[in-house]
């Protein structure tokens, strides 16, 4: 084999070897996390990483990506979503109007109508949240979130954001 040739197979076999550990990175790294969009106004973010590797590290206050729980006028059950956790299982939900209080602290108002000027019925509840339940919003007033279609469950999430734009 010529110094050509050998010169040539030396740069196949390295970027075989380089697509190859790129390609086993990528996949490790598609396991473990996720890239959530957000294609409304309903939170302050466009962007954000997620971990798929969630359990036992929600909270309140993090961003969670979710697959909506019902079908709405809005939008079809399974919609990806991320929203805010306000309040989860275990804490006390109450609805005073139009206005909702997690442990008698004050979180948001539900409109009437949506953008348009079409009612909305908000969703009300006084009482515990059951375990592993979470009420979320978004950070826009008009955020169409648990305010209008209530709790998401547990295995409706598919992670937590760890960074996001």
């Amino acid at each position: 084999m010529n110094d050509k040739a050998k010169k040539v197979l030396k740069y196949v076999v390295a970027g075989l070897v380089v697509f190859g550990i790129g390609t086993l990175t990528l996949k490790a790294i598609g396991t473990q996390y996720g890239l959530g969009v957000i294609v409304t106004k309903s939170l302050d973010k466009d962007f954000f990483i997620y971990t798929k590797d969630w359990h036992n590290k929600i909270a309140k206050g993090e961003i969670v990506y979710f697959n909506l729980p019902i079908e709405t006028p809005y939008y079809k059950k399974a919609s990806k979503f991320g929203k805010i956790i306000m309040c989860e299982g275990g804490d006390k939900l109450s609805t005073q109007g139009l206005d909702y209080y997690c442990n008698n602290k004050f979180i948001g108002t539900a409109k009437t109508t949506d953008k348009n000027g079409k009612p909305v019925s908000p969703f009300i509840y006084n009482g515990e949240i059951p375990q592993g339940s979470f009420f979320v919003m978004g950070t826009h007033e008009r955020s169409y979130d648990s305010r209008y279609w209530g709790f998401v469950k547990e295995d409706q999430i598919q992670g937590i954001a760890i960074w996001s734009i």
